[in-house]
């Protein structure tokens, strides 16, 4: 939404990491299992993997009485469609495993850097704007020269209760979890993420941290813009 909002690209790094995730286990490997760390590296750096957001036209306020349709990414892996897929239980539970793999991350990063993203600050080849990217080492490893960096937070209560909406919608109501479920495995992840030897998660020194615990969307979606907005009168004044 902050992309269709400036007019930029959008890359969601974390599809790239689900995808290999879900490639992993449909040929019966386990990601937590460091013998099969290579064969899940070379699945990385072989498939093929592709985004492709669907924006309609920018607007200068989200309250506008007259808001464009919601932005959609599809993902494609190997061609297919696992926009869905990706967004299970059974993926989130095993993709901090993956992403811990330091092969598979350098195999991600190229894959990024091929998208028209960079390590010294980001490009496009759309003639888009700009670029907007989410992921968990974005602002340490992938792009440590963004123009801006924000570092989201929420409780953890919150945001299991967020992410069971988001499996209900993307499993049609097939999977059934509850939410004191989700909420360990959102802490599980983040204590894997925090603690992992390669690109581990945490908030780079020039980040912004935006605590959207009691925030909706499209007040989260008002913050970004407005420090976007601010810093861009800011440089050119």
């Amino acid at each position: 939404m902050v992309a269709q909002r400036l007019g930029f690209d959008y890359i969601d790094t974390g599809a790239f990491y689900r995808c290999v995730t879900l490639a992993a286990l449909a040929k019966g490997l386990d990601p937590s299992n460091p013998s099969q760390a290579s064969h899940i590296s070379r699945l990385a750096e072989s498939s093929h993997i592709g985004l492709k957001t669907l924006f309609s036209s920018p607007t200068s306020s989200s309250s506008s009485s007259n808001k464009p349709s919601l932005p959609t990414t599809q993902v494609f892996l190997d061609s297919k469609d696992v926009s869905s897929e990706i967004r299970t239980g059974t993926v989130s539970k095993h993709v901090s495993a993956v992403a811990a793999i330091g092969p598979v991350r350098e195999a991600v990063l190229q894959k990024v850097r091929d998208m028209g993203a960079t390590s010294e600050g980001g490009g496009s080849n759309s003639g888009r704007a700009g670029l907007v990217m989410d992921g968990r080492d974005i602002g340490t490893v992938v792009l440590p020269n963004a123009d801006l960096k924000i570092f989201l937070v929420a409780d953890s209560r919150v945001r299991a209760e967020r992410r069971l909406q988001e499996l209900a919608k993307s499993t049609g109501g097939e999977e059934v979890l509850d939410v004191e479920t989700v909420q360990k495995d959102l802490e599980r992840r983040d204590e894997l993420d925090r603690t992992r030897k390669v690109s581990p998660l945490k908030k780079a020194a020039d980040a912004v941290e935006l605590d959207t615990s009691q925030l909706t969307i499209e007040g989260q979606v008002d913050a970004i813009v407005q420090e976007v907005h601010r810093r861009q009168v800011s440089a050119s004044s």
